[in-house]
């Protein structure tokens, strides 16, 4: 049997099958050149495979092997000895036994310690009555009239909100939803993205390492910047900066989550439920939140813009901006495709829309400057590996450019220095 044939018969790699003759586990006939496996480098091979699943060390393999072609076992002292190696190989077995039921145990209190989730938060959260003051109408920026109103705990969890211009929302669950809302996501980069977490679930080590640089940059950015009670906007699409920070950020803020999927927004306050932070639940597109202009201290920006662009061709930064305050600042992630142009071509396929050569941060930068929101710093976090595929989208060979940025609302739009692109 030649050593290819004799690897394929035990699913080996033929360098295995050499390490094993190199270290004189197995001794086949060699003739023209060529190893010749016979039936005992069969029955070889089958004691290395068995003693290998009962751990044995290569070392101890290699004496069990020569005790017993050195003797044939007709020596009482040789197998005596082999009997002894068996013997502590089994007992070190039996302590690893009670070592993994202990673990599995343990395991078991962990699992049951958890709290269930279909256990109903003993609490309602719903709109805080200090965010009265900022429901603006966002066609004619006038405050919002509050109808059927139920209260509980602080908050409102029902009710209707309408304008004299004919616009209207609803309350419900303590959730604010707009008349444009969506059941489901119309972003389709990654599988299961209603689900809280299924970005950062769906890319490599190596990306979500970069992820998590760019997000400590971005906190560090933030929280250099006055402390205080502000108002926190994120949204839309993905919001893991937030899940991971707003412990950090602290429990003086308001915090505003939007996002066109009523489902996805029902996940997030789920998700952040039972946390003692005042969150406004927001279900609608950027365009149409009924927030009051200029209420907004920090805006963060986490792949929002990124996404709104794969999804609408449209960064939305014209709406985001007017609800900046002056001197209000952004704070983002954003990925760009100079070295990767077939993967930003397969989202295209996604959303045949979407305009490729809009996707850089000059770009960015620019629709920002539009709206007076100049952007101040960015720094490149890094760059994918070329050698392997980070996400759905992206061509073996190509490399993604991580970004973080911070940007200033400025008191008009000449200061942010627009030039024309």
């Amino acid at each position: 049997m030649k050593i290819g044939t004799f690897a394929k018969k035990f699913d080996l790699n033929i360098s295995t099958v050499r390490f094993y003759v190199n270290n004189g586990l197995i001794t086949p006939d060699k003739g023209n050149g060529h190893y010749e496996f016979g039936k005992e480098c069969i029955l070889d091979m089958q004691n290395i495979l068995k003693y290998k699943k009962y751990q044995f060390s290569l070392d101890e393999i290699q004496l069990l092997f020569f005790m017993e072609k050195a003797s044939h076992f007709q020596d009482e002292i040789v197998i005596n000895i082999c009997a002894n190696i068996l013997k502590e190989k089994r007992n070190q077995l039996v302590a690893k036994k009670d070592d993994l039921i202990e673990f599995i145990d343990d395991i078991e209190r962990e699992i049951e310690s958890l709290p269930s989730s279909n256990v109903e938060c003993e609490q309602e959260e719903g709109v805080p009555f200090s965010y009265i003051p900022y429901l603006y109408c966002p066609v004619c920026q006038m405050p919002l009239k509050i109808d059927s109103a139920s209260l509980s705990n602080g908050s409102i969890q029902k009710g209707e909100l309408r304008c004299e211009c004919g616009f209207k929302a609803n309350i419900s669950e303590g959730i604010i939803l707009c008349q444009d809302l969506i059941e489901g996501t119309p972003f389709k980069g990654f599988d299961n993205i209603d689900s809280v977490k299924s970005m950062k679930e769906q890319v490599s080590p190596n990306y979500r390492m970069l992820i998590k640089k760019a997000y400590i940059w971005m906190y560090n950015t933030i929280t250099n910047q006055n402390l205080g009670s502000r108002h926190i906007m994120a949204g839309p699409f993905t919001l893991n900066f937030l899940f991971e920070y707003i412990e950090k950020l602290g429990e003086n803020n308001i915090y505003i989550v939007f996002d066109p999927s009523f489902s996805r927004i029902k996940k997030i306050k789920k998700y952040l439920s039972n946390r003692n932070y005042s969150v406004v639940y927001i279900v609608g597109s950027p365009g149409n939140l009924p927030i009051k202009h200029k209420s907004i201290d920090i805006y963060i920006d986490d792949y929002s813009t990124v996404n709104s662009l794969f999804t609408y061709n449209d960064f939305f930064t014209k709406y985001s901006a007017k609800l900046i305050k002056e001197a209000g600042e952004v704070v983002g992630i954003f990925t760009t495709y100079q070295n990767a142009s077939k993967s930003l071509n397969n989202f295209k396929e996604l959303h045949p829309k979407f305009d490729v050569k809009r996707m850089t941060l000059s770009v960015l930068k620019y629709e920002w400057g539009l709206e007076g929101v100049m952007m101040v710093r960015d720094k490149k976090i890094g760059n994918t590996n070329s050698n392997e595929s980070h996400f759905h989208q992206n061509v073996i060979g190509e490399q993604v450019d991580v970004h973080g940025y911070l940007a200033k609302k400025t008191t008009s739009k000449k200061k942010a220095g627009i030039q024309k692109l």
